[in-house]
């Protein structure tokens, strides 16, 4: 048993460990594109949760690649502006990363949402979002919780069998961010003005 926890205590470690070459320039790009102080180590934490940090291709249909699973569909014609061709290297994704979430940060603050949940949110499932805030009442918005409760998505259905609501991924995925940060990379967090909920 003790050989057990071991080994899977190393996985873990090795997960998480395999994120550290991306820190430095997602704290290069965080403070040059969108603040000096912005919590860089949210997005170690979302490339770990979009691609256990790995350099992937997915299967999404979509074709959503590199470890921050970016689709070029979607984004190719924005990050071309910025001189970006294409998401092979480190650089290129990690820049991309950063320019995509400050796009929706800036989309969040002029819609009057200042948590970063929101964008997060956007990043993962699209601007739903802003529809199942639209239906909770203004003095509950600030509550992730209450808006997921206003959530009306699509069931996603499995060859197995098993199912999932599209509002628990979407909803979860901010939290699990911040899990993998605490559990990881507690050693770069900050105090800073920006706050996840």
């Amino acid at each position: 048993m003790k050989i057990i926890l071991s080994i899977l205590m190393l996985l873990s470690v090795s997960y998480g460990a395999s994120c550290r070459p991306y820190i430095p320039y997602l704290k290069l790009y965080s403070e040059q594109i969108i603040s000096k102080d912005f919590p860089y180590w949210y997005l170690i934490g979302q490339d770990y949760q979009e691609s256990n940090c790995r350099f992937v291709r997915s299967r999404d249909g979509v074709g959503s690649e590199s470890p921050a699973q970016i689709t070029w569909k979607v984004w190719g014609k924005t990050l071309k502006r910025y001189g970006i061709r294409n998401l092979k290297t480190t650089r290129n994704f990690t820049k991309s990363q950063v320019l995509i979430m400050n796009i929706l940060i800036d989309k969040a603050r002029n819609k009057g949402y200042n948590k970063l949940w929101v964008p997060f949110q956007a990043y993962n499932g699209g601007w739903l979002v802003l529809k199942e805030l639209s239906r909770t009442p203004t003095r509950l918005r600030y509550m992730q919780y209450e808006v997921s409760k206003r959530c009306r998505r699509k069931i996603i259905h499995f060859k197995n069998g098993q199912s999932i609501s599209a509002c628990k991924i979407n909803y979860e995925y901010p939290i699990k961010i911040s899990e993998h940060t605490a559990r990881y990379y507690s050693d770069l967090i900050k105090e800073t003005r920006w706050l996840m909920y």
